[in-house]
């Protein structure tokens, strides 16, 4: 979750607030002029964005497509309605084979990275 604060606010209670941000993942979005101006994240947190934007810029192979992606998550909400047809079993076995693949090559790829 991020809160807004002003630049002033966010001074004043600055080592409060850095506490928060460590200890409790809240993100500080801080204002200028009623403008975001900064935010403040734990280090844990950007690392992880960072890793995530490397690891998505490998290229297609290290990511499912969005088509792909929509296609798993209907066909997995339509499993918990009802009974899928054999022909969507088998697709949504693919997908998510395909997936498992992906998340291998990620796990991988991050070994490298660390």
């Amino acid at each position: 979750m991020s809160v807004k604060v002003s630049v002033r606010q966010f001074q004043d209670r600055l080592p409060e607030r850095l506490d928060q941000v460590v200890n409790t993942g809240e993100e500080y979005v801080v204002q200028r002029d009623g403008k975001d101006c900064a935010v403040l994240v734990s280090a844990q947190h950007w690392r992880r964005r960072t890793v995530a934007v490397r690891l998505d810029g490998l290229g297609p192979e290290y990511r499912l497509s969005r088509e792909k992606q929509a296609r798993a998550e209907t066909l997995l909400a339509k499993n918990k309605r009802r009974t899928l047809s054999p022909a969507e079993r088998r697709e949504l076995k693919a997908l998510l084979e395909e997936c498992d693949a992906v998340m291998l090559r990620r796990a991988e790829a991050l070994d490298r990275m660390i």
